[in-house]
């Protein structure tokens, strides 16, 4: 079996791919250079918010979109649902998460929204759960459980030290 009779886009697959690259890059490229400035999560969130809407609106066609606004329901969802909760308050605990846990417990936070989704679509919109969704559900659960517990259990650096016998300064 391959992509095309799986009803995959090899070109779709890639940038699917380069999309997963770019967020995991992002956490790192936080922590190391924009953790230590001690700004606040909300102006970093702006900034790079910012510079996408740049971005996207240099590459966005505009024809239509006015059409959101004849369906009030739809507008709300859009810009509460959306653009305040979903993306808003979303970036503000990106950062807030990086600065205060790291890149790798940051990370960790990403694997939950599809087992969010996915529960969400079975009680809100009636979608049905097979044996294959409770299966990935247990596999992302049970790889954040891993992540966490061997982030905990790692010593750290000052303490890796004392055991080598180099004393921090």
């Amino acid at each position: 079996m391959n992509v095309h009779d799986a009803g995959g886009d090899p070109l779709g697959v890639a940038y699917m791919l380069l999309g997963s690259l770019s967020v995991g890059g992002s956490f790192v490229y936080a922590r190391r250079f924009l953790s230590g400035l001690n700004l606040s999560p909300l102006p970093l969130s702006t900034w790079q918010i910012g510079f996408a809407l740049v971005v996207i609106t240099s590459m966005t066609d505009f024809h239509g979109i006015a059409r959101i606004a004849d369906d009030t329901r739809a507008l709300l969802g859009l810009v509460l649902g959306l653009g305040l909760s979903g993306t808003g308050l979303a970036f503000i605990l990106y950062y807030f998460v990086v600065g205060r846990l790291g890149a790798l417990a940051a990370s960790s936070v990403t694997y939950i929204p599809p087992v969010v989704a996915l529960l969400m679509g079975a009680a809100i919109a009636d979608e049905s759960l097979r044996p294959v969704d409770a299966l990935a559900m247990a596999a992302i659960l049970g790889g954040v459980y891993l992540l966490q517990s061997r982030m905990h259990s790692r010593p750290l650096p000052a303490l890796r030290q004392r055991r080598r016998g180099v004393r921090p300064d």
